[in-house]
This record gives C-alpha cells, sequence and structure tokens, in this order.
C-alpha cells in the first residue's frame, strides 16, 4: 500500500463489507487547492464518492457501505496531491479542519483519537526535520509519550477501527501472545471485520513462529550492493550464534542498543557470535553513515524500502529495535527480544 499519511508509518490497512447504514456527512475546505473535484477513497484507492468544487470546498453525505480507513482528497491517487486527509470511514457528522499545514477529521469517537495521534506525530515529525533527523532526548522522550498513548488509545476503541489501527501499530514480533489477548477483547462488531481477521490471522502465525522455532532465511544486499543470504552466513565456519538484529538510523531506541550490540560483539565475535543488521532506512547516505560514524563492524543489509522491507515483512517487524538470536547448527531460534544487558546475558551463557 501507498504511504500517504503520517500516521500510518508501516501500517497495513483493510477493508470489509457491511450494511449501508453507516450514514455520515463530511464537509471541509482544502486551501490553496487546485481541483475541480474532491474525493472521498478507500484505502486501495477505490473511489467511493465525489463532488466539484471551485475553491477545495467540499461537502458529502450519505452511507459508507465498507469500514477502514479512507482518504479524502484533491486527486484520485492522494500521492499526486497535498490536498489529502486519511480518516476513519463511520458514521457521524465529520469536520475536516487544517492544523498549521496538516488535515486532520473530527467527528466521531474513532476520528477524534486518531486526529489527535495525528497532530502528536505529525509535530515530532516536524521538529525531528529541523532537527536534521537527529533524534534528541526531548524527542526521543516524545516518542515514548506517543507510545504510551497509543497504549491507552488502544484499550478505549475495542469497538472501533482505530483500535486496530493502533493493533498494527504497536503488535510486536516479540510478544504475539499479549497481541493475541487484546485481539480478543474488540467488539463483535470488529471481529467481523477482513481487518481483524487478517491481524489475528498473522499473529496466529507468529505464535507458530519463534522460540524452538526455525528462523525464516531471506536475501538482502549489503552497502556494496552484494547480496547476503542469511543461510550462508549460518553456515560459515566458526559461526556458531547469528543475531538477526532489525533497527534504524532514525530509530533512538535503536541508537540505545548499539553500546550493548558492540560490546556483545567485541567478547564475543572471535567465539562464534554474529550480527546480520537489517536496516529500515529509507536514505543510503544516513544508513552508511550511522554504520561509519557508530563504527557498527558486522554484516548490514537493507533494500531502503522503510516499513516496507521485504525482510522486516517476512518477520512481521511493526516496532524496532527487534531481534532474533539463532543458533547455526540447528537453525532454530534460541531466544528474541534481547534488549541492552540481556543480550550479552544470553551469550555468555551460550558461548562459555
Amino acid at each position: 500500500m501507498k504511504k500517504i499519511s503520517l500516521i500510518f508509518v508501516s501500517v497495513a490497512l483493510f477493508l470489509s463489507c457491511s450494511s449501508k447504514t453507516n450514514q455520515y456527512v463530511l464537509t471541509g475546505k482544502f486551501d490553496n487547492c487546485k481541483s475541480d473535484s474532491i474525493w472521498i477513497l478507500d484505502d486501495k484507492l477505490q473511489v467511493l464518492a465525489s463532488v466539484p468544487t471551485t475553491d477545495g470546498s467540499f461537502s458529502f453525505s450519505g452511507s459508507f457501505d465498507v469500514t477502514g480507513v479512507g482518504y479524502v482528497s484533491a486527486a484520485k491517487d492522494p500521492e499526486q496531491t497535498n490536498c489529502r486527509c486519511s480518516f476513519i470511514l463511520e458514521p457521524g457528522t465529520l469536520q475536516m479542519n487544517l492544523v498549521d499545514s496538516l488535515a486532520v477529521i473530527t467527528g466521531s469517537k474513532g476520528n477524534d483519537a486518531l486526529s489527535e495521534l495525528q497532530i502528536i506525530t505529525y509535530n515530532i515529525s516536524k521538529r525531528l526535520r529541523e532537527n536534521g533527523g537527529r533524534a534528541t532526548d526531548d524527542l526521543i522522550a516524545l516518542l515514548d509519550e506517543r507510545t504510551e498513548k497509543m497504549k491507552k488509545d488502544l484499550l478505549n476503541n475495542l469497538d472501533n477501527m482505530y483500535g486496530l489501527i493502533l493493533v498494527e501499530s504497536l503488535e510486536s514480533p516479540d510478544d504475539p501472545e499479549s497481541t493475541r489477548k487484546i485481539l480478543d477483547r474488540f467488539s463483535d462488531e470488529v471481529k467481523k471485520s477482513d481487518a481483524w481477521k487478517e491481524i489475528s490471522g498473522r499473529v496466529d502465525k507468529l505464535l507458530s513462529f519463534g522460540v524452538g522455532k526455525p528462523y525464516l532465511d531471506f536475501t538482502q544486499n549489503d552497502p556494496d550492493g552484494k547480496p547476503v543470504t542469511a543461510s550462508a552466513v549460518m553456515a560459515t565456519p566458526g559461526n556458531r550464534y547469528v543475531l538477526i538484529d532489525f533497527w534504524a538510523s532514525w530509530c533512538g531506541p535503536c541508537m540505545n542498543e548499539i553500546p550493548y550490540l558492540k560490546q556483545a560483539y567485541d567478547k564475543y565475535s572471535d567465539k562464534g557470535f554474529e550480527i546480520i543488521g537489517v536496516s529500515l532506512d529509507m536514505e543510503r547516505e544516513q544508513w552508511l553513515a550511522a554504520i561509519k560514524e557508530r563504527e557498527l563492524n558486522w554484516i548490514h543489509v537493507s533494500d531502503l524500502k522503510y516499513w516496507s522491507n521485504e525482510v522486516s515483512r517476512q518477520y512481521n517487524i511493526n516496532s524496532i529495535p527487534a531481534n532474533f538470536l539463532v543458533d547455526c547448527k540447528t537453525g532454530l531460534i534460541v531466544e528474541k527480544g534481547l534488549r541492552g544487558q540481556a543480550l550479552i546475558n544470553k551469550l555468555a551463557d551460550l558461548l562459555k
């Protein structure tokens, strides 16, 4: 799916059929909008409704025969215009407003909560750009506060699609058991949606993939453009344990983990420990700069596709840092989610 919303990051959004009882009114105005029509589209960019406009203003009314996330946009492809806004397709008297240059929609439970999170995320992104992409301590604190808000919002929105968006954002490959429990608490109506069923199926798959299960093989290019295959690293003579580590140069918590990774690598690399760092960076220069400046002397791969990184999708990575420690001899995952000193302690036990 195309990434056209600040809030969704790598979130996969889905639609499901429902009866045409979701009555809505949606009004608003895009400033400086050069278009003769405004469209409402679903997340697959199928047109749900359109109205003519002369000055960017619009007024829709009717009923949604789908649930999920949609866009109001001045172009049929929202990526082709700045006049766009993502929102939840749910009934209510909805109003689009501009906050700075960010368009948000309010007027229903899910959209009110979503708009709050969109504004917070927009402000964090704005400050990050102003800082030249540097994750300062205050920005890391704001990101942590945002995560805590999302966790609280999730528990308050188990009856609507915003709750499922948050599950997509917060779901961790390190803890599918907790995600399973949260999914089971959603309302019966939400459970009928294709979105809930898709997430539920993926979590069930994760429950069968983890500690004691085989790792998933992959191939991705290193900084020199040469393909690196995980199974080849596992088979390299002398390698006993390989950490598949998901990170990015823009990720503050990932940067906080680097001292522990370096300590583990310096202490145990000559005893059979290797790391494959899978980066979710978008910019090659930032990726390479982080490797060089931080002196990360292990194996690195990336396809520079951000949250759509093929390996991260294969491993169902929705938050970073995340990692899996693999026994090269058996090909089994012996531990996951090793943060801080826990990684060093685990290697001390395994590589005595």
